[in-house]
Order: C-alpha cells, then sequence, then structure tokens
C-alpha cells in the first residue's frame, strides 16, 4: 500500500506564459516516495504543458536544484523574475524552454537569463 504524506504548495507556476511566481500557502498530500527534504510543490496554471500530461490546476513535486539535464521538466526563472515549467533542453546556441502543446512556441534564452530552480518529480491531480 502506497503512503502519502502532506507538502505544502507555495504558490503557482506558469504553463503558458511566464509568470511572476505567486505565493500561496495550502496543502496536499503526495505520495511520499516523492516527498524528501528538498521538495516543494507548485499549482499549474496554464496548459503549455498539457502534451505532458500536466494541466491546469494540477500540482507538480519539485526537487529544488540549479542543475538539470537536458530533456528534463524544470521550473526556470527567466530574466531574474518570471518563472515557468517547461522541458529543457541544452544547445550550443543557448537554452530553448520547449512547452509541451504544439499550439505553442519554445521559449529561447542566453544562458545568462534563465536559471534553474528545480526539477519536477511528480505530478498529483487535485482539484480545487
Amino acid at each position: 500500500m502506497e503512503s502519502f504524506q502532506r507538502i505544502t504548495i507555495t504558490g503557482w507556476v506558469a504553463c503558458g506564459h511566464p509568470i511572476d511566481m505567486s505565493s500561496q500557502e495550502e496543502e496536499i498530500e503526495a505520495p511520499s516516495k516523492l516527498v524528501r527534504k528538498n521538495t516543494y510543490a507548485l499549482r499549474v496554471r496554464g496548459d503549455s504543458m498539457k502534451d505532458a500530461n500536466i494541466i491546469d490546476g494540477d500540482v507538480v513535486i519539485i526537487e529544488q536544484s540549479q542543475l538539470a539535464e537536458s530533456g528534463e521538466k524544470v521550473v526556470a526563472r527567466i530574466n531574474h523574475k518570471e518563472v515557468a515549467l517547461k522541458t529543457l533542453r541544452l544547445d550550443r546556441d543557448g537554452v530553448k524552454l520547449i512547452p509541451a502543446n504544439r499550439s505553442m512556441e519554445p521559449i529561447i534564452l542566453n544562458n545568462a537569463d534563465v536559471k534553474v530552480l528545480g526539477i519536477v518529480r511528480g505530478v498529483v491531480r487535485d482539484r480545487i
């Protein structure tokens, strides 16, 4: 039987156009295997990751990390301000933050303009 643990949802993250990360604390029960000392949760706003089965209103469990591999889903700060959840793609020209929605374009940035805040480790579908 799977065990669950309460985790605080510390705010919202954009799955669409980048937004300022907003704070709104609430709690949710998540599988214990996803909750570690360096994890936090964010509620998703938008549909840019819908083809990766991350939809508006979902809660993503994030492992705090400034390092990520190309191809990982990350929460990233853009231009020292806005925050977005996208798939990270690293190449010689810089960084691409790629949506999982064919109707949306990637965000292309210089390395200095993006900072990884964490890696998506799981998704909890909890309707508010």
